[in-house]
């Protein structure tokens, strides 16, 4: 994917500034995020690496008003996409601008999924709130987007329910839901995290494919340097809910300047090493 070229005085499409993130529980107050700032810009794919644990996924739902508060409290200087100033919206300003603005795939389609509902419905309910489609135009839209993300048969897997599709399948329908509303970003939380490697990689490769073709902005989460690395155009690398170093994707690969970004950058050539021998 191709980012835009950044400049200090272009604003991004997104723009988070000193967010933090805390928890209370029963042994004390947890501060999952502490002071991280991001930008986006319209075009550009941002990795967010870590380990488990390093706030990713905290920061990416906090930044969505997803996190239930309490237990939870966010604050932040600032949290903007595009014009919009994220932090002055109500719950229903927040729900408009998810699947509109935002668009949010999630580690487990499964849970994400409703169970009762079937796919094709899923999707079309997200055209219709977003658009001015009729419900039989959203409903043939949303098979339009089982096929482009890669599924065989889109009018089949648009009548059945979540339960009776591979973890694959499942996946794809879930990026599919997000990307019906045709967001200004992509949020993905580690969505390929429970595929075996093949499947993994064409998911990858698909949601590069229509970052680009849409000209979408994509922030990619995961604990795996690997897949960033063949994804986004910058990475932000993440530890103990601070970003401890952000830099070009392939500047950052070539020569880390952290200790603890050399080390997910040395565990990622060994993994792909070991895919290597695999194939």
């Amino acid at each position: 994917m191709t980012g835009q070229a950044r400049s200090a005085t272009a604003a991004a499409l997104l723009d988070v500034r000193d967010l933090h993130v805390e928890f209370d529980t029963a042994e004390g107050v947890v501060r999952a995020v502490d002071g991280v700032s991001l930008t986006v810009d319209a075009g550009e794919a941002l990795g967010v690496v870590g380990e488990s644990g390093s706030g990713k996924s905290v920061t990416a739902l906090a930044l969505m008003g997803l996190l239930p508060t309490p237990p939870a409290r966010v604050r932040a200087q600032r949290i903007r996409l595009g014009g919009i100033d994220l932090l002055r919206l109500d719950p229903e300003g927040m729900t408009r601008v998810r699947g509109q603005q935002v668009g949010f795939v999630f580690q487990d389609p499964l849970a994400a999924l409703n169970p009762v509902m079937r796919i094709g419905r899923q999707i079309s309910e997200v055209i219709e709130f977003h658009g001015d489609s009729s419900r039989p135009e959203a409903e043939r839209f949303a098979i339009e987007w089982l096929g482009r993300v890669g599924i065989a048969a889109p009018s089949e897997v648009a009548r059945t329910y979540p339960h009776q599709l591979s973890g694959g399948m499942r996946q794809r329908a879930l990026i599919a839901m997000a990307l019906a509303g045709e967001p200004d970003v992509l949020i993905a939380d580690e969505p390929t995290t429970a595929l075996d490697v093949t499947v993994q990689a064409q998911i990858v490769a698909m949601v590069r494919r229509l970052c680009d073709e849409m000209r979408m902005a994509l922030i990619w989460i995961s604990h795996d340097f690997g897949v960033v690395a063949g994804l986004a155009d910058r990475v932000a690398v993440m530890r103990s809910g601070r970003v401890v170093e952000t830099a070009p994707v392939r500047e950052l690969y070539a020569a880390p300047r952290e200790p603890y970004t050399r080390e997910l950058v040395t565990l990622a050539r060994s993994n792909e090493i070991e895919r290597a021998h695999r194939t």
